[in-house]
């Protein structure tokens, strides 16, 4: 019977790979179709379009723009305190505790594993401006997919007596050891999206709010992605993960199939 149900969830697992390959696919096929957009030309458009219309509200276009990140009133990292227009930040507890496990006599074993806790985890981001040779556009970042670089990664172990820790602007007490639970250290991580660098986003450019900007699609299923990878990287990774999930979706259909049979054939 344990065969049976390990051979279904295996199946289920596959379905779920073609599913999420095939989400990949289409957004590929939107990376590769959707042409790049100058700030200039996006520009223009929208007020051909406005001037036309007689009003803002109707332009709505998927785009890809690329250029080099801008913002008059950045964020700071709260780690970092470098300035971007993005931060994801965590704290994690490093603990080690003792628990206990019946052996096969069904006697209590004292046993020792390593551990961690969320301390803090935070993102912020900001709306900012992606310029070009021809000028500048607007990123509103809500709701995008975004692809960061890592500036902090660093693990401070604790020292005795020590009662609080501060890294960049965040600071904390220390939690407290008890007999079964030991404080080992503390990790920090923090991901950016720093200014001056080059970025690749596409999504909508829209002019819903009153003024032009590349924000999430309206429509549902559309990309939204901002990165800090050139647009062949993307296309190139994006392509090794659909050939990897349809790996996987084989084998684990394969290996349910086989779970299955070798389930019925035990019974």
């Amino acid at each position: 019977m344990a065969a049976i149900i390990i051979g279904i969830a295996l199946i289920g697992l596959s379905a779920l790979l073609i599913f999420l390959r095939r989400k990949s696919q289409d957004k590929l096929l939107e990376i590769k179709s959707t042409q790049t957009s100058s700030a200039k030309d996006l520009t223009e458009l929208w007020q051909s379009i406005k001037n036309e219309l007689g009003t803002t509200g109707g332009f709505r276009q998927l785009t890809e723009v690329k250029g080099v990140v801008k913002c008059e009133k950045p964020l700071l990292g709260e780690l970092s305190k470098q300035a971007c227009v993005y931060y994801q930040m965590e704290v994690l507890e490093r603990y080690e505790e003792t628990y206990y496990e019946k052996d096969a006599q069904g006697n209590n074993q004292r046993r020792t594993r390593t551990a961690k806790s969320s301390v803090a985890n935070n993102s912020q981001s900001v709306a900012f401006e992606i310029e070009d040779a021809t000028g500048r556009i607007t990123v509103n970042p809500n709701g995008a997919d975004i692809d960061p670089v890592k500036v902090v990664s660093k693990y401070e172990p604790i020292t005795q007596g020590r009662n609080s820790i501060s890294f960049g602007s965040f600071s904390f007490n220390v939690g407290r050891s008890d007999g079964d639970r030991k404080i080992l250290g503390y990790e920090f991580s923090e991901n950016i999206i720093p200014l001056d660098r080059r970025i690749y986003a596409i999504g909508e450019a829209s002019d819903a709010s009153g003024e032009l900007m590349i924000q999430k699609p309206s429509e549902k299923g559309k990309p939204f992605i901002i990165t800090l990878k050139s647009e062949e990287e993307l296309t190139k990774g994006t392509e090794s993960s659909i050939k990897a999930m349809m790996i996987g979706a084989v084998l684990s259909l394969i290996a349910g199939l086989g779970a299955i049979v070798y389930g019925i054939i035990e019974k």
